[in-house]
């Protein structure tokens, strides 16, 4: 079914959605982008999961992450001109610039008399999170929910949707200085896996598990105990398609008809979460702060 044309929504490639599923749930992306040596890819276009994570392994380093530009930005917003409201939604602004440059964008555009309202909404979140938080403002479009019941409907989605994942190394986390909140514990003590979240748009480690096994049981417990709806969730996996399966597989023997997508994380979760980083993307019952 079409977007009601009045109210466009966007979000960014780090949404870990590829082009297929963006179109099919209804909203646009705009890319960020990965720079390898002198060598810059535009996320999900022209660098697909799987060619991201081929180049990473043959890396002693990192590749480069980085928002996209005002430019990148009013390039799209300037694609819908006939709409009234465009909602546009990002990655976490704590770990990223994008949600700024969306905003400039914006105030660019107003002053040159752009006519429709740019709503730009940090998700506070990252991955698959994002999309739902997009996915939900297309589907109150479709319903015919005027542009103030979806905003607020989105704001309140910014403290109840959860991205938890966990990490098989912190090798990369390391490398490129995002460890946040994620306690240095974790590269200490031989075989623990640490249990993440964003919490306020900062990842931050809520448990700390010894092997992977007991990770997994963690994060499907974490589903099971906070979920607003069993029967919806979406497995992200970094480079690891039989960790996810098999993850769905434990989800679909304790859930029964529970529907279970599985995402490919981009370069942009990639970089930091590296290989083999497996997670779930839900909404929760209660606000998380």
């Amino acid at each position: 079914m079409p977007l009601n044309s009045d109210i466009v929504v966007i979000s960014d490639t780090s949404c870990d959605y590829s082009a297929d599923q963006a179109e099919a749930a209804g909203f646009s992306m705009v890319p960020l982008t990965v720079t390898f040596g002198s060598e810059t890819l535009l996320d999900g276009l022209e660098l697909s999961p799987a060619q991201f994570y081929k180049r990473l392994a043959k890396m002693d380093g990192l590749p480069k992450t980085s928002q996209p530009s005002p430019e990148a930005f009013m390039r799209v917003f300037e694609k819908y001109t006939n709409a009234k409201h465009i909602i546009c939604i990002t990655v976490t602004g704590v770990s990223s610039g994008t949600v700024r440059s969306a905003q400039l964008a914006a105030n660019l555009l107003k002053e040159q008399g752009f006519s429709p309202e740019i709503h730009v909404i940090d998700s506070c979140n990252a991955s698959a999170a994002i999309g739902l938080i997009a996915e939900t403002a297309c589907d109150m479009v479709r319903s015919g929910c005027g542009i103030d019941e979806i905003l607020g409907r989105l704001h309140e989605m910014q403290r109840t949707t959860a991205l938890y994942f966990l990490l098989d190394t912190l090798e990369y986390v390391r490398k490129g200085g995002r460890i946040g909140n994620i306690s240095a514990v974790f590269g200490q003590l031989l075989g623990i896996k640490p249990l993440l979240t964003f919490l306020e748009g900062a990842p931050t480690d809520i448990a700390k598990c010894r092997g992977y096994k007991q990770a997994t049981a963690k994060l499907v417990q974490k589903f099971i105990d906070t979920a607003a709806n069993l029967h919806e969730v979406i497995i992200v996996h970094a480079d690891a398609p039989a960790a996810a399966l098999a993850l769905s597989a434990e989800l679909k023997a304790l859930v029964k008809d529970i529907k279970i997508r599985i995402h490919a994380a981009g370069a942009i979760i990639g970089t930091y979460a590296g290989p083999g980083a497996i997670g779930l993307a839900f909404e929760e019952k209660s606000p998380r702060w």
